[in-house]
């Protein structure tokens, strides 16, 4: 009699995953250093974000399962041909949401370049049978977690950011915290 296959009940292993724009190294260390100028740490407790976490997410997808990051990369790659162009936005206000004590950076005027980018990556996943958060998009960039604040001192400097690329990233816990690894990566023009 052949052994039976043992059948994994739970299935592979889901993958969280986002897109986003990662910065520039220059435009990273400038971010960066908003967090020690500001001293945020002694302000506001919390948790920093580690320097090479720092991004500004465009669509956020969560859990999904490892099998299913091909399909993904073919929305990817279905917009990259779409002639997306390269943008420009700068950084100019900080930020605490007392909701889930989370302080942010985050930019004035958004691009339309920015907005459509994100757009059709959501009507593009979700067409793909991807669920699809539909709050309104709110751009920033996350400097801490856990934090507590009762003021914010002033940005020191507006910080441009030149948006050349976008990416397909998986998130992975480890005793370290989270680790980021980018699982594609498109141009824009």
């Amino acid at each position: 009699m052949p052994i039976a296959e043992e059948i994994n009940p739970i299935g592979p292993r889901p993958v969280r995953v986002f897109f986003a724009i990662w910065p520039d190294p220059e435009t990273q260390k400038r971010l960066g250093s908003v967090v020690e100028q500001l001293r945020l740490d002694a302000l506001c407790g919390g948790r920093t974000t580690k320097l090479q976490n720092i991004h500004l997410t465009l669509v956020f997808l969560g859990d999904v399962d490892a099998g299913r990051l091909p399909a993904l990369s073919q929305v990817a790659d279905g917009i990259r041909n779409s002639g997306m162009s390269a943008f420009d936005f700068t950084i100019e206000e900080i930020g605490y949401w007392k909701h889930n004590h989370i302080v942010y950076l985050a930019p004035r005027e958004l691009p339309a370049e920015l907005i459509q980018l994100v757009s059709i990556l959501e009507d593009g996943v979700s067409n793909a049978g991807f669920s699809v958060e539909r709050r309104p998009y709110a751009p920033h960039i996350t400097l801490m977690r856990n934090a507590l604040c009762r003021n914010l001192p002033e940005l020191p400097a507006p910080i441009a950011w030149q948006a050349r690329e976008w990416l397909l990233v998986k998130s992975e816990q480890t005793s370290g915290g989270s680790v980021y690894a980018p699982v594609g990566r498109w141009s824009l023009e």
